[in-house]
Formats: structure tokens, sequence, C-alpha cells
């Protein structure tokens, strides 16, 4: 397991996020599951391993550029460590991926991905099944850890569809009042 730089977070997930693995962090919408990943996608670069290039990859289909980079520095964070892109396509995300070899790929949200191989918008249980099917095949492939932002609709259901939560290694889910 590799350490996050995040002790309760690193305690939640048992040691820290195993490679090659995707992880699910969902919640509904404004708990803080993007200040969390803003932290992680800092704090994972400062981890000292012998196999870390460090940097993280944030792909954000939520938030510009602008309002990412606000949100770092609204938490004393520094963004410089950290690769940053609006993509959607879930193919431009891995190719990137690819290109950069971050230590961490982090992605916010699934409901707002689209893959070449799905007809359909994003969001829909096809869609969001689709983006997630082609990022596990890609931590898989590359032993680098993926985590997954998804929204909790009203109904309580993650992403849409409940069948992602069992796609994925591990599932986080934020809750509050």
């Amino acid at each position: 397991r590799q350490l996050t730089g995040i002790s309760e977070l690193d305690r939640v997930l048992g040691g820290g996020l195993v490679p090659g693995s995707v992880t699910l962090l969902a919640g509904e919408p404004g708990i803080g599951k993007s200040t969390l990943v803003a932290q992680l996608a800092s704090s994972y670069c400062l981890v000292p391993t012998a196999s870390n290039p460090k940097k993280s990859y944030y792909a954000s289909g939520e938030e510009s550029e602008g309002q990412v980079r606000l949100r770092f520095e609204r938490l004393g964070l520094d963004p410089t460590s950290v690769m940053f892109s609006n993509a959607t396509e879930t193919g431009s995300i891995i190719a990137a991926a690819e290109k950069i070899m971050p230590s961490i790929v982090i992605v916010d949200s699934i409901q707002t991905m689209m893959t070449d191989g799905a007809d359909s918008f994003p969001g829909t249980p096809t869609a969001v099944r689709a983006a997630t099917a082609e990022l596990i095949g890609y931590a898989k492939s590359s032993n680098v850890p993926v985590l997954i932002i998804g929204q909790v609709t009203k109904d309580g259901v993650v992403a849409g569809p409940k069948t992602l939560e069992h796609l994925v290694d591990t599932v986080l889910t934020l809750e509050g009042d």
C-alpha cells in the first residue's frame, strides 16, 4: 500500500492506496469530495517512495482549472505538482496519464465522463459504467491507483447505477449533516 499523506484517509483505506486499485469516493454534492481529493492530489505527491514520480493527475469535468486552482489556494495547497485537465473523455484522460506517468489519477466526477465505445450521454448508467470500465482497465494495466468521484443522488444512488459500486475495488462514502 502507498500512503496518501492524509493519516485518517490512510487509516480508512487500511494503510493507504493499493497500486492499480480503483477507489470510488461517493457523497452528496457539497459534502467535501472535491476538497478531499484536492488535498489528496497535493499530499500524495509528497509521499516519498521509490516508484512515486511525485505527480498527480486531476481530471475535472465538474470544475474549470481556475475553480480548482482557487480551491487549492483556499486550502493553502501547492498545485504545482498536480497535472490538471478538463478532459471529459476517458480515452483522452488515459492517453494523458500514459504520457505523464502520474502517481495517482483522480477523476471528478464520473457522471461527467464519456467514452468512445458508449453511444450515450454523460451521466447515464451506460456511460458511467463504460467510463468506469475504461478507467479500471488503465489502473490494472499501469499499476497506478485511480480515484473516481461519484455523486450521490437524492435517492441515495451512487453515480446513477448502483452497479458502479460493484465494479471498483473500494467505495468510500462521505456523509454528514
